[in-house]
């Protein structure tokens, strides 16, 4: 399955951003408009996301960087689904500028 790596460099906290991140993951729609039977697992202690569907899976994780933090997504497509990676990136890019400006 390719990988890719999306990168948020955010100016709030590593703690507020992950708050809401989680937020984001619990409540948005466009994400399960992706895969409706995504599933996030949430390790608060290290400011991380295990998100696993029937279409993707995707690790997420929160670190401090500087004044601000940095947010990193990894998804794994499966290869049939490859040619939807730009919306997929789109569709995250915009979720986290929207959540973390």
């Amino acid at each position: 399955m390719p990988k890719f790596t999306i990168d948020h460099q955010s100016s709030q906290s590593a703690q507020v951003a992950y708050s809401k991140i989680k937020e984001f993951l619990a409540n948005d729609q466009d994400i399960r408009k992706f895969d409706p039977k995504i599933n996030c697992q949430f390790d608060d202690g290290a400011m991380s996301c295990k998100m696993n569907g029937s279409q993707f899976k995707a690790d997420m994780n929160v670190a401090a960087a500087g004044n601000g933090s940095k947010v990193t997504v990894i998804v794994d497509l499966p290869l049939m689904l490859t040619p939807f990676k730009g919306k997929v990136t789109e569709t995250l890019q915009k979720k986290l500028a929207k959540y973390l400006s």
